[in-house]
């Protein structure tokens, strides 16, 4: 087991900033991430997003990364723009193929192969975490517990689908004329290779110490099918 921790805010409660932190992984397992969504006042925005994609994150406008990406995306938007009859937060998967856009303007209606709502995922009185699990080539399933400590809540599984055979694990947030906190607080894979139909077995655990913004991360293969080889914070505001 790999362990991401004490990674600083993505976003402050400001308006229009965003940031983003990439770090390269191969293969593909279950990734849980630890995440803390609140801000003041009743109006807020505009989210965040997990990201398995073919290229190395760049600044952009869907949650803050780059539009037109290979890859998946996995948004927690917070902010309804033209959804009729959806309840936010809402929780969907988009792939990217390089040439399709994100549909901004109604939420990524005319994108998602899955998703769920999730209303009190934003300032819930428990630690809410998200839980990425891709069957290689088969499908893959998201759970959230955000209700009660230990809790997951399915909140779909797809249909068959392909991600990049390398690819960068990353995470990036977005305000715009609204504002609100996005904070990364750990993020856990398990180094297995996940396969319905097959048992997994062995894992080892590894607590990743002094990471912080704007460090270099370089680290040794340590068995399993992940590697990791960077870790970087980026941070764009105005």
């Amino acid at each position: 087991m790999s362990m991401w921790s004490n990674i600083e805010s993505t976003v402050t409660d400001t308006c229009a900033s965003h940031q983003i932190a990439h770090r390269k992984k191969a293969g593909s397992s279950p990734i849980e991430v630890e995440f803390k969504i609140h801000g003041q006042g009743n109006l807020h925005g505009d989210g965040m997003a997990i990201w398995l994609t073919k290229q190395r994150a760049t600044t952009g406008t869907v949650f803050g990364s780059a539009d037109n990406f290979e890859g998946l995306g996995v948004f927690i938007d917070t902010y309804k723009n033209q959804r009729p009859g959806v309840v936010f937060p809402y929780v969907m998967a988009m792939m990217g193929n390089a040439s399709v856009k994100y549909d901004k303007d109604h939420d990524g209606k005319e994108n998602e192969i899955a998703g769920c709502s999730a209303r009190g995922i934003r300032s819930a009185s428990v630690p809410t975490k998200i839980r990425l699990t891709y069957f290689q080539e088969k499908s893959l399933k998201v759970d959230i517990q955000y209700k009660s400590e230990g809790e997951w809540t399915e909140c779909f599984e797809t249909g068959p689908l392909t991600l990049p055979s390398v690819a960068y694990l990353g995470f990036s947030a977005e305000t715009g004329e609204l504002s609100d906190n996005h904070d990364i607080i750990s993020v856990t894979t398990n180094n297995k290779y996940v396969n319905k139909g097959y048992t997994e077995q062995g894992s080892s655990t590894t607590p990743d110490k002094g990471i912080g913004r704007g460090k270099q991360f370089n680290r040794q293969r340590e068995g399993g099918s992940w590697k990791w080889f960077f870790f970087k914070v980026v941070v764009f505001g105005a």
